[in-house]
């Protein structure tokens, strides 16, 4: 014959304290999303975007330079074409 203990787990209160900073922590979690909210995005201009992107490339070019100095180039001539490609007319 086998027997089966079970166990029963006795609720516990909420920490004292923690329902009051919850809610505080709710309220300044809204307060900041409609503080940014209200703030205007900076568009980028394509040109702008395509050098950050190109000097992106560029740094990645930079250090491949000593183990492969191929890639490097081919990294450095395809930055000069997206750039070139996305330049205000």
């Amino acid at each position: 014959m086998s027997s089966i203990t079970v166990t029963g787990v006795p609720r516990v209160k909420a920490p004292r304290g923690a329902i009051w900073a919850a809610r505080g922590a709710v309220a300044v979690w809204a307060a900041l999303s409609r503080w940014l909210a209200d703030k205007p995005l900076q568009i980028r201009s394509a040109a702008v975007e395509a050098a950050v992107e190109a000097a992106r490339v560029r740094a990645l070019a930079r250090r491949h330079a000593n183990t492969d100095p191929g890639f490097a180039a081919d990294l450095m001539a395809a930055a000069d074409r997206h750039e070139a490609q996305h330049a205000d007319r």
